[in-house]
């Protein structure tokens, strides 16, 4: 399920990895990768959905991002939907030609995009921006 700013795929963010691993199972892999932002960064892969966790002590989720068509908002929003339905059915989303935003683009805030090519809902992610 899709909440924009709140869950996706029944994550939410600053969950712990206990937590996510209570919500999704475990994950087909869990790697450490470089970040050019935060230096290093958890990745927990579920296939379609990736979790992202900080490199801190208390290593919680950052960032959540799926290409799996099940995740839809109560509206039936998600991968493969037009930017049209977006705008229309996504409460405060606002809509470019490559993607629609649903928060503030500030660093510290949370975020939920809608990446979109040919007009099409592609990825979507729920997030805190970095920089």
């Amino acid at each position: 399920m899709i909440v924009p700013q709140v869950e996706l795929a029944g994550v939410h963010l600053l969950m712990s990895e206990p937590g996510v691993r209570r919500v999704l199972g475990k994950p087909k892999s869990s790697k450490t990768i470089k970040d050019e932002i935060q230096g290093t960064v958890r990745r927990m892969d579920y296939g379609k959905t990736k979790v992202y966790l900080s490199a801190t002590a208390d290593g919680t989720v950052f960032s959540v991002t799926t290409t799996d068509r099940r995740q839809k908002t109560a509206a039936g929003i998600g991968v493969g939907s037009s930017r049209a339905a977006v705008a229309r059915k996504v409460r405060s989303a606002r809509c470019t030609a490559r993607v629609c935003v649903v928060g503030t683009e500030r660093a510290g805030k949370r975020v939920t995009a809608f990446a979109l090519r040919d007009g099409r809902v592609v990825r979507v992610t729920l997030g805190f921006v970095i920089d």
